[in-house]
């Protein structure tokens, strides 16, 4: 058993807006091919960049799972042949599940960290340089 990430790019349409039905769709099939779901989750509903097989819009689904790489071929084969499934892209993962979500959380506090250093940055750069404004005012006169 091997764990994998996957994301799905599923039709919204096919289901109504009713996300659940969508997710049961992709991991009964997920589980047809001997996967073991450790987590599965939506992770956004966007208008795509450019059309993909006429649709404007898609929801996207992320997973985490544990399969039998000699299932791999014959699930992306199905994710083809699903009319649900617009686009999938999975990824054979190089540590295990747990591990790799410890590392992703690390990776979003420190990105999270870093966007609030930089917000603090920007906002006393554009409080100097309202300073500034009001110097460069004064000496005009």
């Amino acid at each position: 058993m091997y764990p994998y990430e996957a994301m799905f790019l599923v039709d919204p349409v096919k289901h109504g807006e009713d996300a659940a039905a969508t997710e049961k769709v992709v991991s009964a099939l997920l589980e047809k091919h001997g996967a073991k779901v450790t987590r599965f989750e939506k992770w956004d509903d966007r208008k795509l960049a450019y059309d993909i097989k006429g649709h404007k819009r898609g929801i996207y689904l992320l997973a985490l799972f544990e399969m039998p790489g000699a299932n791999l071929a014959s699930l992306r084969g199905d994710c083809e042949l699903n009319e649900t499934i617009l686009r999938q892209l999975i990824l054979r993962l190089d540590t295990d599940i747990p591990t790799y979500l410890e590392q992703c959380a690390k990776y979003q506090e420190k990105t999270r960290e870093e966007l609030e250093s930089r917000r603090a940055a920007r906002r006393e750069d554009e409080e100097q340089g309202e300073e500034g404004i009001e110097d460069f005012a004064s000496v005009q006169e």
